[in-house]
Formats: structure tokens, C-alpha cells, sequence
């Protein structure tokens, strides 16, 4: 076991602690420029070279990341304070798991986000946009930022859609309660707050997609993770959102119906091509994955869910991260 003083020695290059903590060498240099998350030795030619405490707290870092919480958030924490959070995240999670057993053993309990779900669905229906909105505020504190999104709200737009095709919603039920979830969306974005020298997601939808909704929802997730969104107005074309990424770490196009499944694979194309290509292009939404196989072997990543995006901007938005 190496000594206090070996702990802190930089010999680690960056490839290694790549290796080591299972984050990209983007990632390790983007948390350090941005976040100061930690500061490695250099040699005489610039290469950077990390010490096994530097490593050790990466891997903090990214444990906390991966439960939930954002990289703005924990950067600033003492390497002790990381290791208490961890381990009172860990025991939190252990909890949560004990109790969910406990649930799925009483027969016909549901879980806590589908009676959610149900009662938000009532109001739906009953067109009480005010506590709906209530409603969802008061889920989204208690779940959590990442859990309200990708168990509560999106679920919930998917089965009004449905309701809806199925004549069970009228317009002006889905619309208003639309209206609802957006302010409630937009709501968490202002709230979280965004650290100096944030990394800068684009977001924008391609020419033929009206998508808000979803836009707002991908908003809300990049801001858990620590990024500045960058919103644009809806339905551009290529050239016009590649001339508006100046300055974006990352662009990300969020499409959800497939009107024109040539014209809109054409606009991501032309919108890779026009991009530089260190600015990684994500695509998302509820139509994504019918374009993943004509994406294949691009330099375009398909994230087909709130979840698969956060994964992707806590390693940057590389393509192979």
C-alpha cells in the first residue's frame, strides 16, 4: 500500500486514468478545464499526469454523477466529502431497493411513480391544468430531477398520446395539459443552476418537427448533468442550427414523429457535415431509434432515451462514449 506522500505523486498518464476510472480522456479534460475537478501534474511537454489521489477521486466524482447528481454539484466537494456522499447515496439506494421488495411482495401495490401517473392522468382528463401542474412540482421534489423525468413525465406524455390517438383525450385536454408539463419542464431548468464555464449543449429541432415538449424534457436532463442549454427556435434547417452551434460543446436534435423519414435523415446528414467534427451531434426523441440503423457506423449517436442522454454529456457527447 503506497504511503501518503506516494498517494499524491502524478505518475499516471492520462490514458491510464482513463483505463482506471472508465471516463474518456475528453471527459477527464473537459471536468478539469471546467470544473477544476481535479488539477494533474505536467510534464515538461504538457502531457498530464495524474496521482492515484486523483483517481480515487474521479471515480467518486463519477459514482455520484451516476446517481443523479450533477458534475457542477460534486466538482466543488472535498475528496472526504465525496466519500460521504457516496456512501450516504449507496445507503439510500439500498433502501429504496429494500422498500420496492417490500412493495412487489403485497400484491397489487403499484409503485410510487404509476400511482403518480394515475392521479396526474385524472387531472388530465378532468383539465385541471393548475393542480396538475401542482401535482407534477410537488413529484418531481420528491423523486428527484432524473427519476420524475424518465418515470413520471415521460411516461405520462406517452399515455396521453395514446389516449389521445385512441379518442379518449380530446385536443384541448392533451394541449392544455401539455401546456401544464412544459411550465413544470422549463420550471426545473431555471432552478437548477448552472456552474461558471459550464460545457453548452444546442438544442434544436430539424425542419418538419414541432416538438417542444421534448426539447424541453432533454433541457431539463442536460441541466442535472451540469450543461447550459442552448435553445433555439424550432423547425430549422441544417445550415441554420451548424450556424448557430458556434461555441457548443455539443448540438443535440430532438425529433419525434417521422413525417419524412428521407427528408429528415438528409437534414441530420447535412447538419454532421456542417458541424466541426469535434462538436459531437446526439439525436433524440421519441422517433430516434427508426433512424439509428440508417445512422450506423456515422459520426451521429443516437440516444434514444432521457437516460441514455444523460449518459452520453457525462462523457462529453462522443460518438463512442
Amino acid at each position: 500500500m503506497p504511503s501518503d506522500a506516494e498517494f499524491r505523486v502524478p505518475r499516471h498518464p492520462i490514458g491510464v486514468v482513463a483505463e482506471r476510472t472508465g471516463l474518456s480522456p475528453h471527459v477527464l479534460r473537459v471536468w478539469e478545464r471546467r470544473y477544476s475537478a481535479v488539477e494533474p501534474g505536467r510534464a515538461e511537454g504538457g502531457q498530464r499526469f495524474y496521482a492515484d489521489a486523483d483517481v480515487k477521486r474521479l471515480r467518486l466524482i463519477r459514482t455520484a454523477i451516476a446517481a443523479g447528481r450533477s458534475i457542477g454539484q460534486v466538482a466543488r466537494l472535498s475528496t472526504d466529502e465525496l466519500t460521504r456522499l457516496v456512501g450516504e447515496d449507496e445507503t439510500a439506494r439500498q433502501e429504496v431497493v429494500r422498500r420496492q421488495g417490500g412493495r412487489q411482495r403485497a400484491q397489487g401495490a403499484p409503485a410510487p411513480a404509476e400511482g403518480e401517473i394515475e392521479r396526474a392522468f385524472a387531472l388530465v382528463r378532468a383539465m385541471s391544468a393548475a393542480e396538475l401542474e401542482l401535482l407534477l412540482r410537488r413529484t418531481a421534489a420528491s423523486l428527484g430531477v432524473p427519476t420524475f423525468l424518465d418515470a413520471v413525465a415521460v411516461p405520462l406524455l406517452g399515455r396521453m398520446h395514446d389516449a389521445a390517438r385512441g379518442g379518449e383525450l380530446s385536443p384541448a385536454q392533451e394541449h392544455l395539459a401539455t401546456a401544464a408539463i412544459q411550465r413544470v419542464v422549463d420550471g426545473i431548468v431555471h432552478f437548477l443552476a448552472v456552474p461558471p464555464g459550464a460545457p453548452n449543449l444546442l438544442l434544436a429541432t430539424p425542419v418538419g418537427v414541432r416538438d417542444r415538449i421534448g426539447a424541453g424534457l432533454a433541457a431539463a436532463a442536460a441541466a442535472v448533468e451540469g450543461w447550459r442549454v442552448i435553445p433555439i427556435a424550432a423547425e430549422l434547417p441544417a445550415a441554420e442550427i451548424a450556424g448557430a452551434a458556434d461555441g457548443a460543446d455539443v448540438v443535440g436534435v430532438s425529433v419525434v414523429q417521422l413525417a419524412d423519414h428521407d427528408r429528415l435523415l438528409g437534414e441530420i446528414r447535412t447538419l454532421r457535415t456542417l458541424l466541426p467534427q469535434s462538436v459531437p451531434l446526439l439525436v433524440g426523441g421519441a422517433a430516434a431509434g427508426a433512424l439509428a440503423p440508417a445512422l450506423e457506423r456515422t459520426a451521429v449517436r443516437v440516444v434514444e432515451d432521457l437516460s441514455a442522454l444523460r449518459a452520453a454529456l457525462r462523457h462529453g457527447g462522443s460518438v463512442g462514449g
